[in-house]
């Protein structure tokens, strides 16, 4: 094989590995989860869904609320946030159907919160962001809620009930979204 050859295998295999890092999503690997929610998603956000409705999330230092209408009916429930070791078995751990558990991370330029049930052994749970965005020239201010196998968006939300109806299922670019089937 030729020098050149091996150099651009080399490469290839370099530039694979590269891609593949900055391309995929980052689990969180702290040992230990959150011990309160982050002070910038502090507050009630909105997202408008287009019937004359408003899903709304809110969070506190502890606690994470939201309301969703779905399917004719409104769920509402509210969540507890507590901390433990995140290398313990969720099944030797006590149940608490309200209690949850958070971790954050960094994916691109964006820092993510992700909210899993407290004895959830399977799937992502809930992540969220805020970026400002730019929407007809002016910023926004946008949490948007993510997850799923390819980390993609599912909804924005927004500080305001006129800005989330103004908006409402808008999508920004560079973004990944759930895809429509």
């Amino acid at each position: 094989m030729s020098r050149k050859r091996v150099m651009r295998i080399v490469l290839s295999l370099v530039a694979t590995l590269f891609l593949s890092l900055v391309a995929l999503p980052t689990q969180a690997s702290a040992k230990t989860t959150l011990k309160s929610f982050p002070t910038s998603l502090h507050r009630t956000w909105y997202h408008y869904d287009g019937h004359g409705r408003y899903d709304t999330i809110h969070f506190s230092s502890k606690k994470m609320s939201y309301a969703q209408y779905y399917d004719h009916k409104w769920y509402r429930s509210t969540s507890t946030l507590h901390y433990r070791n995140a290398n313990t078995d969720s099944d030797k751990i006590k149940r608490h159907n309200s209690w949850v558990v958070g971790h954050t991370f960094h994916i691109g330029k964006a820092n993510w919160t992700n909210v899993m049930g407290w004895n959830q052994s399977a799937g992502d749970g809930s992540s969220y962001k805020i970026e400002t965005k730019t929407y007809h020239h002016k910023k926004v201010r946008v949490l948007s809620e993510g997850g799923g196998a390819e980390f993609w968006i599912d909804n924005h939300f927004y500080t305001s009930k006129g800005t989330a109806h103004k908006l409402g299922n808008h999508h920004f670019s560079g973004e990944h979204y759930y895809p429509k089937y």
